[in-house]
């Protein structure tokens, strides 16, 4: 079972992840797809892992896997960025309860679709202020470590 897994599973994911690809381009694909996977928004992943993949010609379905990977931790961070950003941001606060969002809703669903949209909009500007510091954390290191680990390709 264990070599199956290893051949059939992580062996092609190792060569996905070294397909001509450098130290300097796999970090920075690991922290795109780390920083996009975790981005409060939901279906804004796929996106922007794809758009600045290719932007940086790094590796799009890697940089993409590694955003799915990272949704779950996307969907633990959602309330916790947009809680911050209505702190940071100047806006009235939503509750965050079933009760009182559906509440919101009978009463007036336009309003409602609007107050959200703009917690959204702060969490994503949240979102933003921490990848900064996140993103040159996870670069750096990963790409100390992956200079160690990959073999220094040969330039012709």
């Amino acid at each position: 079972m264990k070599q199956f897994i290893r051949r059939k599973l992580w062996e092609p994911v190792l060569e996905l992840v070294k397909q001509g690809i450098t130290p300097h381009q796999l970090a920075l694909t690991i922290t795109l797809g780390a920083g996009f996977g975790m981005v409060p928004f939901l279906g804004l992943t796929t996106l922007l892992c794809t758009f600045w993949a290719i932007r940086f010609r790094l590796n799009v379905a890697f940089t993409i896997l590694i955003g799915y990977i990272m949704q779950p931790v996307q969907l633990a961070l959602y309330v916790p960025f947009v809680d911050l950003g209505q702190s940071i941001f100047p806006v009235t606060p939503i509750p965050f309860s079933l009760d009182k969002l559906t509440s919101m809703f009978r009463a007036d669903w336009l309003n409602a679709l609007q107050q959200l949209w703009l917690a959204n909009l702060v969490g994503i500007m949240a979102w933003l202020l921490c990848f900064i510091p996140f993103g040159f954390a996870v670069y750096f290191s990963s790409r100390k470590v992956l200079h160690r680990v990959l073999p220094v390709q040969q330039v012709a």
